[in-house]
């Protein structure tokens, strides 16, 4: 009787097997360093919580009283002198309600540093929420800005781009800075898309009182997707929260201006 031959495997085939699980593995490697970074990232937020008291003050949305009362509401509730002892480039701390976001707010000598490294100084792709380098960091000019990256697992200011619907405005109305004098409150009034090298970004007002500021105002208030209902005027300070789009070559952006 005659032998069968044995079929062989031919070698493009095996080359292209070998080649398809090599990549498999590369791919799986990768996707758990990522989401290793992330953890790391994330667990360092979550163990500096301990410096922040849960409860917030009330605000009435669109109640136009900036420094109103300011004597009741100010008080402090984080432990900013404990956060400066661990890093000295700490000037505060940020939260929207019921939301991601709730970071120390940094400030370095440029807007590279914190781009790339968490508040403890490890590099890592959450990085930090930090202020423009340019600004003051007691948030007293008529226009402060604070960039964070937008993380794919919804961290840091990934959240941001929820705002592009009227309806979740509604239920995070508020953004709360805490600062060295305590607690401040900004209410939202525009959200939009725009280019990184956009007028958005203007800083360096003189006062609240420069006519440039004026028109600064209305332009970014009338580019918001939505009417938010909430009017600013030259007497308001404001800040901006900027994050990059999906494609990382638009920014997202959120305006709210000083309630207290």
């Amino acid at each position: 009787m005659a032998r069968r031959k044995r079929r062989r495997i031919p070698i493009p085939l095996i080359v292209a097997l070998v080649l398809c699980l090599g990549m498999v593995i590369f791919c799986g490697s990768q996707l758990a360093g990522i989401f290793l970074e992330y953890k790391e990232g994330t667990d360092e937020y979550d163990d500096l919580q301990k410096y922040v008291e849960e409860e917030l003050p009330e605000v009435a949305y669109g109640e136009d009283s900036e420094d109103s009362g300011e004597e009741e509401e100010r008080r402090q509730r984080i432990d900013l002198e404990a956060l400066k002892a661990e890093n000295e480039d700490v000037i505060g701390w940020i939260e929207i309600p019921d939301t991601e976001i709730s970071y120390p707010l940094m400030q370095g000598d440029d807007d590279v540093y914190y781009l790339h490294h968490t508040f403890s100084g490890k590099k890592n792709s959450s990085a930090s929420i930090f202020v423009e380098y340019l600004n003051k960091p007691d948030f007293s000019e008529p226009h402060t800005i604070v960039y964070g990256h937008n993380m794919k697992n919804g961290s840091m200011f990934g959240g941001l781009k929820e705002y592009r619907n009227a309806s979740y405005l509604v239920d995070h109305p508020m953004i709360y800075i805490d600062l060295e004098d305590g607690t401040h409150a900004y209410e939202i009034f525009s959200c939009y898309e725009t280019d990184a090298n956009s007028d958005t970004y203007t800083i360096g007002f003189s006062a609240e009182s420069d006519p440039r500021y004026e028109r600064f105002l209305k332009i970014i208030k009338d580019r918001s997707l939505y009417d938010t209902g909430i009017e600013v005027s030259k007497e308001n300070r404001v800040i901006t929260l900027s994050t990059c789009t999906k494609s990382g070559v638009k920014r997202f952006v959120v305006h709210g201006k000083r309630v207290y």
